[in-house]
This record gives C-alpha cells, structure tokens and sequence, in this order.
C-alpha cells in the first residue's frame, strides 16, 4: 500500500475510491465513488469543491471538511467506466458508506454485476489492502507537527 501525504501526490489513474470520516475506532465509511483520473477527483471533491456531493445541492452531501483519508483501489480493467461502475456498486455492498450517490447505471455495468467471476474479483480486490491512502491530517496534527519543527530549529540554531 502507497501512503501518501497530500492530494498532489495522488495518482491520475482510474480508480474506485473510499471516503472516510472519524479517526481510529470510530472510523467509517463516509462515501464510495469512482473516477477515471483519481488525483483530479479527489481534488474536485476537497479542494474546488464543486462536485455533486460536496456542493450541498441534494438531500444529502459531504462536508470535506470532515473527510479524515481516502483509501483507492485501481485495477486493469478500471480505464473502462462500465468496469468502475460496476465495481463501485460492489464497493457499495462491501463498505456499505453512510452516502450513496449512483447515477444511471449503464446496462453493461449491470451485466458485470451478475458476472460471478467479475464479481469474485472485484470482492477480493476490495477485502485485500487498498493501493493506497491519503490520511488527511487535522488541525491538531498539523499544530503537533509545527512544534516538533520549531523545536528542531532552535536545537538546530543552539548547535551553531
């Protein structure tokens, strides 16, 4: 698994993606989606802010502010949206998310989901180790952080 610190770091790559909220044992999945450039995706949700989902304009949506890590799953077959759609209804039974927001579902994609072997597959792509995650730190870590710097600069600034 590929940890990684910062959204920038994410891969553009198709993927099937896990929002979590919580920390610790009261984690929990806050959203399942899919995307066809992971790193872009993510960005619209956190950063921009202007996906579907974290505008507010529905019934439900996502606070971003309250998203805690993103695990992702990538897979070869993936690059075909059908192959995505499928797969996040998959995530769907397996993560059960707090949020649910699916589309219209291509007929091909709900071929797939009554392919055994895809569906094989994609459960034990989802119940091994996602290919990576992003732990979104909170202000409290980042608080925690700057002072281990300042104490590392004045032990630096004491030695010279």
């Amino acid at each position: 698994m590929i940890d990684i610190s910062s959204i920038k770091d994410l891969p553009s790559v198709p993927a099937v993606y896990a929002m979590f909220g919580g920390r610790g044992r009261s984690l929990y999945v806050a959203y399942v989606g899919i995307a066809g450039n992971l790193r872009s995706r993510i960005n619209q949700h956190l950063v921009l802010r202007d996906s579907s989902i974290a505008t507010g304009v529905a019934a439900v949506h996502l606070n971003p502010d309250r998203v805690t890590q993103i695990q992702w799953w990538e897979h070869e077959k993936f690059a075909d949206v059908a192959y995505r759609e499928a797969a996040e209804m998959i995530a769907f039974e397996i993560f059960e998310p707090v949020l649910r927001i699916r589309g219209a579902t291509t007929e091909r994609a709900s071929q797939l989901c009554k392919d055994q072997d895809f569906c094989l597959e994609m459960r034990q792509l989802f119940n091994d180790l996602s290919h990576g995650q992003l732990v979104i730190p909170t202000l409290l870590d980042a608080m925690e952080r700057i002072s281990k710097l300042e104490e590392r600069i004045i032990a630096l600034e004491s030695k010279q």
